[in-house]
């Protein structure tokens, strides 16, 4: 098969703007990003990708057989997201030397997740950092569920060139 042709994923390349300490400062809010909205097939594929095949997050009906009212994102999805919105406003992966996530609600097929930070100190030459991921969007039909609610909450440290 080519590369070319349909079925096959393709690897985004992302390009990172170069960010400095020196550009950084406590008290800084990061911009807004936001990813989705989530599909089953990003789950199924997710699924794939981590051998977690646990069919809560993939059978309807199994889901149905536990009391949800359908499939949800296994929580290491919305943390894959919200790991890239710290490269994204850090200039890349590898500035990243600790990441800590909690999750708080489900996210549901149909939610977007929406990534927000704010810089809390620079200690020792590390940024750290606070971030929310919420989930949005309307939830299975039913569920009672509130259009925006914070889906994982974490912190991390970031190491940056001084200039």
């Amino acid at each position: 098969m080519s590369a070319q042709e349909p079925g096959i994923m393709h690897a985004q390349q992302d390009t990172y703007k170069r960010v400095t300490l020196d550009a950084i400062e406590p008290g800084m809010d990061l911009d807004e990003r936001v990813f989705g909205p989530i599909e089953r097939s990003d789950i199924v594929r997710y699924a794939g990708a981590s051998g977690d095949f646990n069919p809560i997050h993939i059978d309807e009906g199994y889901a149905r057989s536990t009391g949800a009212p359908t499939v949800f994102a296994m929580g290491m999805l919305p943390a894959g997201y919200v790991a890239n919105a710290v490269a994204q406003w850090f200039g890349g992966p590898h500035h990243l030397r600790r990441f800590k996530v909690r999750f708080t609600s489900r996210v549901w097929p149909g939610d977007e997740i929406v990534c927000t930070g704010t810089v809390t100190a620079i200690e020792d030459g590390l940024v750290k950092v606070t971030f929310q991921a919420r989930r949005r969007g309307e939830g299975p039909e039913g569920a009672n569920v509130k259009p925006e609610e914070a889906a994982i909450i974490g912190d991390a440290d970031v190491e940056l060139p001084a200039e």
